[in-house]
């Protein structure tokens, strides 16, 4: 997966969907989604107090090829964004960042992270 994290505008209460390749240490060679022993997905949003809300129940969520995220055989990982991933933790702000980690070890023992934000739009505050 790319090592910057890459951002993604979407509307509040929209679903849609992101995909990436799971790949080992050098960043370039993509892991099955059989090799890999765990994966997992956590959301959040830093609010305005500087406090963390984790969103959807998505804290160190177990998506190994479940909770909307599937992994193939060539290393795709798919997540199916849904609804209440993109429900505002606070509604007074124009937007709001929701920060996706993906955490995963593979059957080798090696580690590897990745980090998603979607900017997600209050369609309710004029901006």
């Amino acid at each position: 997966m790319p090592a910057a994290p890459r951002e993604f505008d979407i509307s509040e209460r929209e679903t849609g969907t992101y995909t990436a390749t799971v790949t080992g240490n050098d960043g370039a060679t993509p892991v099955p989604g059989a090799s890999l022993t765990s994966i997992t997905l956590t959301l959040y949003a830093i609010l305005a107090n500087g406090t963390i809300s984790f969103i959807n129940g998505r804290n160190h969520q177990n998506v190994l090829n479940a909770n909307n995220v599937t992994i193939n055989g060539a290393g795709l990982l798919t997540w199916a964004i849904q609804i209440a991933d993109t429900t505002l933790v606070e509604a007074l702000l124009p937007f709001e960042r929701h920060i996706g980690l993906f955490e995963w070890l593979t059957t080798s023992g090696a580690a590897g992270k990745h980090e998603i934000i979607l900017v997600v739009k209050n369609l309710t505050q004029a901006v």
